[in-house]
């Protein structure tokens, strides 16, 4: 049987025993003679990299019982870790895919990955490439293209209170709630509100929350 590498040491970290088992043992067939660790938490995680300074790989669920994926993956980069990070998640939205390329990860697996995507996810990282799913990335470069430039031109033209005001419209406030949290006039919250709208072609304070979450502001 081919085997693709060599005495590497990886890190698993996720929550459900079965991704772990199933991913080791594909691991492990590709690469008997390599070292894991499994960590079932973030701070597992942590610990586990503290103490293992010299890890090859990573494979890391983006979502975590005690800490979103993409924050454990910024502590990664704070540590300096020189590790291969693959993310890996039922969640294969392109703005999760392109928040987790922005935090140093080397490649994204959907959780429906067979052995040939692992094996190809690797050799390609080992070649200094970012692996991706070639409908993952078509998707990623539309989101890039479109989707992140929209948000990028709202988030510029958001003042801070509106932004407040966004928030607020978030949790169901009313006008007069959200003039009393961010101690302005009824009418300017009004304003804001409008201005909102606009900003995001919404018809009413529903769509606009929803068009904020869709772009990744809320």
């Amino acid at each position: 049987m081919e085997r693709t590498l060599n005495m590497d040491k990886f890190l698993i970290v996720d929550d459900h025993p079965v991704v772990l088992d199933g991913l080791g043992l594909l691991l492990r067939d590709l690469n008997p003679t390599s070292s894991f660790f499994t960590a079932f938490s973030g701070r597992e995680a942590i610990d586990l990299v503290n103490e293992n300074r010299d890890l090859d790989w990573i494979f890391m669920d983006v979502k975590l019982p005690d800490a979103d994926g993409i924050e454990l993956l910024s502590q990664l980069e704070t540590r300096k870790i020189t590790a291969n990070i693959v993310v890996l998640s039922s969640d294969s939205s392109p703005s999760t895919i392109d928040r987790a390329l922005q935090h140093s990860a080397s490649g994204f697996l959907s959780k429906s990955f067979d052995r040939l995507e692992l094996k190809q996810c690797i050799q390609d990282i080992k070649c200094g490439r970012i692996y991706l799913d070639a409908q993952l990335q078509v998707e990623l470069n539309h989101y890039r293209q479109s989707v992140l430039a929209e948000r990028q031109h709202i988030e510029a033209s958001l003042t801070q209170r509106q932004r407040q005001t966004l928030f607020y419209l978030a949790q169901g406030y009313s006008n007069r709630e959200i003039a009393g949290s961010i101690k302005v006039t009824e009418s300017t919250v009004k304003s804001h509100v409008q201005a909102l709208m606009a900003l995001f072609e919404a018809h009413n304070r529903t769509h606009c929350v929803a068009e904020a979450m869709r772009l990744g502001i809320l």
